[in-house]
């Protein structure tokens, strides 16, 4: 491009062209190789590190752990106490304290019937079993190697070991205590009595009833078991079982009332007398308890002359013949007759071959030691006594006897219906070859009239407090046949 100058314009020089200067030949550059890590080196080093981890890792495992090597590791704990350090000698002495505050004071009482009963934890043995109390707190995290160890104590810290107290005793002295507390309680139930002295101002005497009781002990050891397991004191209070009497006194003094009474005068001769008065001691007195029965032969026992019963008449057959014992068929006849206007069971009677002159027709009672017998029956809910008695008024011997027991709602009659039944008028002729009666064949002795033949039914009429009748029944039905008259002929004929 022009330029302007002072001087005027000046052209512009032609420009000399420079040759192009020939580039200078390139030196080659000269690379630095870089200097790399064998392989080899590598993994030294991998593995120095990996020993430097491991043994930071392991120092460090090792002094997690080595503290614990002979005590308690963390998280273990004894009724809330940590054991984490404690020796083994310490954890003892712990569970020494834990006892004598806990075990030693304690005691079970069992109360019954306002007795106490204690037993103590010396009587039991009781104490704790230090050895496996401690042993599952000992094992913790002492299984494996260093690094298992250290794992659980890890686990342990977020889950404590905790051990249950393991106690020992001896419950065999519990089980004495409680024989010993049933013996004091357990009793029979004792029913009231009353017994009957014959002649006696007071000839009743009463005794009073008496509950008994039972005893359940059988949750008893369970319970102080579990009181045990606790460490706590127990106490239990039993409650007996009433066992009531079966029988009340008050119930037998109202159940001693009169229930039948008979009173007769005693036939026959002087042994027949004595032979009755000796039956009838021997029923004085007794006692038939409810549901019992009372046999006649069996009460008064075998007439002999062993037992002072004499030789003496009674009826059979239209005659009289003698035996030992004879007349106290009238001691059997007045019991009859006495349970019949009682109201009491009979369940066995005979009647006599022929109608006796002591007692109505149909209400006698005949009793041999050959198996007949009167058998009575006590089918109320009391004690029914027998008084028995033989008096003299007068030139009269009397008997008397009486049925006390439960009293009647009402009373009974004894009736007698009589039929006859015919008479055989053709005599009986008897040889006579014991020459009792007649000796020759020409002899003719009566020893008997024709005894005219009967039918008799006894009914016991029931009546009410006003004297109504209110009820009948029959009671027996009787036959006595007729007897013809007999004779005896002696068997010697005349010379």
């Amino acid at each position: 491009m022009p330029t302007m100058t002072q001087a005027g314009y000046t052209p512009p020089k032609a420009e000399m062209k420079k040759p192009p200067k020939a580039d200078p030949p390139r030196k080659k550059k000269k690379h630095k190789k870089k200097k790399s890590l064998s392989g080899a080196a590598i993994a030294s080093l991998v593995i120095f590190a990996i020993a430097v981890l491991i043994g930071a890792g392991t120092i460090f495992v090792y002094m997690q752990t080595q503290p614990y090597l002979h005590a308690f590791a963390p998280g273990t704990m004894l009724m809330g106490y940590p054991l984490a350090g404690a020796t083994y000698e310490d954890a003892e002495r712990l569970i020494d304290a834990i006892a004598q505050e806990h075990l030693s004071p304690w005691q079970a009482e069992i109360v019954c019937m306002n007795q106490t009963y204690t037993i103590t934890a010396q009587d039991i043995g009781l104490e704790i079993d230090k050895e496996a109390t401690l042993a599952p707190l000992w094992a913790a995290a002492r299984e494996g190697g260093m690094l298992a160890r250290y794992m659980e104590m890890l686990r342990m810290s977020r889950e404590p070991a905790i051990a249950q107290i393991v106690l020992s005793y001896d419950l065999a002295p519990l089980d004495t205590i409680l024989e010993i507390v049933r013996a004091d309680v357990e009793c029979e139930s004792v029913d009231a009595t009353v017994s009957y002295k014959p002649g006696s101002a007071q000839p009743f005497v009463f005794t009073d009833e008496e509950t008994g009781y039972a005893l359940d002990t059988s949750g008893v050891k369970a319970d102080i078991e579990k009181d045990i397991q606790k460490m706590n004191p127990a106490s239990v209070t039993l409650q007996p079982q009433a066992i009531e009497p079966k029988v009340y006194r008050a119930v037998l003094e109202n159940s001693i009332a009169l229930r039948g009474y008979v009173t007769a005068a005693l036939q026959g001769d002087e042994a027949s007398v004595r032979n009755a008065a000796l039956a009838a001691g021997m029923l004085d007195g007794l006692c038939v308890e409810p549901g019992e029965t009372l046999s006649f032969n069996e009460a008064v026992g075998a007439r002999t002359q062993e037992r002072g019963y004499l030789t003496a008449l009674e009826p059979a057959y239209g005659t009289d013949v003698s035996g030992v014992g004879g007349g106290v068929c009238q001691v059997s006849t007045a019991l009859y007759r006495t349970a019949l206007l009682a109201g009491i069971g009979v369940k066995e009677r005979s009647a006599a071959v022929r109608p006796v002159d002591y007692c109505p027709m149909g209400q006698e009672a005949a009793v041999s030691g050959q198996g007949l017998d009167l058998v009575l029956a006590n089918q109320t809910d009391a004690k029914l006594f027998i008084s028995s008695r033989v008096y003299e008024d007068g030139e009269d011997t009397f008997l008397e006897i009486m049925l006390i027991g439960e009293a009647l709602d009402e009373r009974y009659a004894l009736e007698s219906l009589v039929d006859e039944t015919g008479m055989i008028e053709e005599p009986v002729y008897v040889r006579d070859r014991e020459g009792k009666y007649a000796t020759y064949t020409d002899e003719r002795v009566p020893v008997s009239e024709a005894l005219q033949g009967y039918s008799a039914d006894v009914e016991r009429v029931t009546l009410n407090s006003d004297g109504q009748e209110i009820g009948r029944e029959t009671i027996s039905q009787d036959v006595y046949e007729a007897v013809a008259p007999m004779i005896y002929v002696g068997v010697t004929e005349r010379e």
